[in-house]
């Protein structure tokens, strides 16, 4: 049977400093079953001309990681979607795993590790693969992958600042679609903990979170999120 195809969406704001490890990352893609879709928000670097060099093709979008998703996956051309971030990898392709997953379901997500061994960053990791495999919630640095289908018909990633990936698996779970749980593992930075501190970090996310959840104005939660 003819594997199919995979587009790989990428959103990108000011990342000149990780292009070149990113473009290093993704060598793990064949490049005959996947279609590479970056998708710039506005960068004031020299993203676009890095990726330009690499013979990319950069597609352009609002600033907003939803609205950067929501861009990509209108121009993405094939039936399986992969939202990748740009600090985030996998040592091995994820293709095969990506086929096996939706060949039976609509929505799937990584197990996620952090590329530093603090023991806090292991329990939050652990925390995160807990909430994806037994709640069914995931978030974008665990590599969420969907049919095309299924993520129109969901209404796709909303306009928002943040919380977008949050709100998709809120909505995946209440249709009855939650997002299946895969045991390979995807690599993900720690840049912003190590900037902000884990502790820190954490429990402004889960309040963040806990008012999302409580309908509080997205413009609230950026405010909390941003200090």
């Amino acid at each position: 049977m003819k594997k199919k195809k995979i587009s790989v969406i990428i959103p990108v704001y000011n990342e000149e400093k990780q292009i070149d490890c990113l473009m290093d990352n993704l060598i793990v893609f064949d490049k005959e079953t996947v279609n590479l879709i970056f998708v710039d928000g506005g960068s004031e670097d020299t993203t676009v001309d890095l990726l330009e060099a690499y013979g990319q093709t950069v597609i352009f979008s609002d600033k907003g990681r939803g609205k950067q998703l929501h861009t990509g996956a209108l121009a993405a051309p094939d039936d399986y979607l992969l939202f990748l971030h740009a600090d985030c990898y996998f040592e091995k392709s994820p293709l095969e795993e990506i086929e096996r997953i939706l060949s039976r379901h609509e929505m799937g997500a990584f197990k996620v590790e952090f590329d530093n061994s603090n023991l806090l960053l292991k329990l939050l990791a652990w925390g995160s693969n807990w909430r994806l495999k037994y709640r069914k919630i995931a978030f974008g640095d665990q590599g969420m992958f969907m049919t095309k289908d299924f993520y129109h018909r969901m209404g796709g990633f909303k306009s928002l600042p943040l919380m977008e990936d949050y709100d998709f698996s809120l909505r995946a779970k209440k249709a009855g679609c939650p997002v299946r749980f895969s045991r390979q593992k995807i690599i993900t930075s720690s840049r912003f903990f190590d900037q902000h501190g884990v502790v820190k970090s954490l429990l402004i996310m889960q309040k963040c979170q806990h008012m999302y959840r409580q309908g509080a104005p997205i413009e609230k939660i950026q405010e909390l999120y941003r200090t």
